[in-house]
């Protein structure tokens, strides 16, 4: 696995243990407002733990850019390459590209005044592209069941346009945020009909 290949991997998880900390948070207020606070402690403990843990995750993930471990040339059948041959990969061309990603990401996030939480970015960009998702983009992961591989795709486009500066790469965890770099990458390919055509086909 290439350096560049971990820090997204790290990035997701962080993400789904955000998502749960909030849902966490959530049905703790829920509880607390309906009087049951025994529960409520409960899961607010469990909060904390969690939150404990995420912080170990951070810590990994500066440990892992302080290595600066290089990327190596990778050989079929050797590692890597044979454990993706077992897992059956998809050919190319038939799930939506990462680069596809981009542009309805960035106007999601112009739908939400610049920012915005992850589940919200990723429900947008899913509204934007319903014609152009398919069966193999809605085939759960090889390598986790209970991951859908466009949303995965998405994290990894995340990551692309974070190093391309689409992205900000300092906002808080769980938010992405467009940069005016992004804003004018955006305005610029509107005026490419083909794209256009995909972000507002649905609208007057």
């Amino acid at each position: 696995m290439e350096e560049q290949d971990i820090i997204p991997t790290i990035d997701m998880l962080l993400d789904k243990i955000d998502a749960v900390i909030s849902a966490l948070n959530e049905e703790g207020a829920r509880l607390f407002s309906e009087g049951k606070y025994d529960h409520a402690r409960a899961l607010l403990n469990k909060v904390e733990g969690i939150t404990g843990f995420r912080g170990k995750v951070l810590c990994l993930k500066d440990d892992w850019k302080s290595l600066r471990v290089p990327a190596l040339e990778k050989r079929a059948g050797v590692g890597e390459g044979s454990a993706r041959s077992r897992s059956g990969p998809l050919k190319p061309g038939l799930k939506t590209t990462p680069e596809e990603f981009r542009y309805p990401i960035l106007e999601a996030l112009v739908r939400l005044d610049g920012a915005g939480r992850v589940r919200d970015v990723v429900r947008i960009v899913e509204e934007i592209m319903a014609d152009q998702l398919n069966i193999y983009d809605y085939q759960p992961l090889p390598s986790d069941p209970d991951s859908v591989r466009w949303k995965n795709t998405v994290h990894w486009e995340r990551y692309n346009m974070v190093q391309d500066g689409l992205l900000a790469d300092d906002s808080p965890r769980g938010v992405w945020e467009i940069t005016d770099a992004g804003r004018q990458a955006l305005k610029h390919a509107k005026n490419n009909p083909d794209i256009q055509r995909r972000l507002f086909g649905g609208e007057e």
